[in-house]
């Protein structure tokens, strides 16, 4: 059985082994970043039309008061960011496999359909996980903040927004060997076969999967503030030589979506893929 500190070492060299698999998933989320940023200026700059007109009374009026070019742009930039997610995703999702099978290479990018047919999966499952913490997270939230409803009521609130924080947590890591499940098995409903999906984390131990992800959690964080202030610093010369603040902010974009983000994602992935091997070997062992 691999230790903890193998298994995030492994995952954390593993992108190393392919550097230009690394940028294209790199350009990808370069390209989506700078859809995001031209979307944000789009809404930013509607948002100063609504505000020079007279107060509008209702959502139609508003809409109606905005060039339809600019809509038509904001529709169209939202549609290109999901579908450059889903493709990442389903990037994502083939790492995560080739954790399980303990391949060496990276996946390659040539499956455009299947990458999106997964990334789609991936991206519907993590949506299912995450509904029923959203609801009573939020529901904790209102009753917490809404001094209208009485002390008694707030402090159920808050009772309700602490439980609603720990069974996220819970759920991230059930999602965690769900997803990895459904990987193996490539099957969609394997995501929610939850007795089986306990039964590997039991199999691989509680503190030792928590301990894996943990300790993954922290070294990806101190790559990243590493990598960041070095960035930082690029970006900081530039920008005073080119007397631009706002080159500072494009260079760190670019860096981090380039480099950082893609190696972030595929090193957590292979984690991912990894723990979940070493569960069904555990599994194994004790048959």
């Amino acid at each position: 059985m691999a230790s903890i500190t193998d298994v995030v070492k492994e995952g954390l060299k593993y992108p190393f082994n392919d550097g230009k698999k690394v940028l294209t998933l790199g350009i990808i989320f370069l390209v989506s970043s700078l859809v995001s940023l031209a979307m944000e200026y789009l809404v930013f700059d509607n948002m100063r039309i609504l505000a020079n007109l007279a107060p509008v009374d209702s959502v139609q009026a508003a809409l109606s008061a905005l060039p339809p070019s600019s809509l038509a742009l904001i529709v169209l930039s939202w549609i290109v960011t999901f579908v450059l997610m889903v493709f990442a995703s389903g990037y994502i999702y083939d790492v995560i496999k080739y954790g399980i099978e303990g391949r060496s290479e990276l996946p390659e990018f040539s499956d455009i359909k299947g990458l999106l047919l997964k990334g789609l999966r991936a991206f519907v499952v993590g949506l299912a996980y995450s509904i029923l913490p959203m609801i009573l997270f939020f529901l904790g939230l209102m009753l917490t903040v809404n001094e209208s409803v009485g002390t008694s009521v707030n402090a159920i609130g808050g009772i309700i927004l602490l439980l609603a924080i720990i069974f996220a947590i819970f759920v991230s890591l059930v999602n965690v060997m769900a997803l990895c499940n459904m990987v193996d098995k490539d099957e969609f409903a394997a995501a929610f076969r939850f007795k089986e999906i306990l039964g590997l984390i039991k199999n691989l131990g509680w503190g030792r999967f928590i301990g894996i992800l943990l300790f993954t959690v922290i070294a990806v964080m101190i790559i990243t503030v590493f990598c960041g202030f070095i960035f930082g610093a690029i970006a900081g010369i530039v920008s005073m030589i080119v007397g631009s603040a706002f080159v500072m902010a494009l260079i760190n974009m670019i860096l981090n979506s380039l480099l950082i983000n893609p190696f972030v994602s595929i090193a957590i992935s292979r984690v991912y893929g990894s723990i979940y091997k070493e569960a069904t070997k555990t599994e194994l062992e004790t048959i």
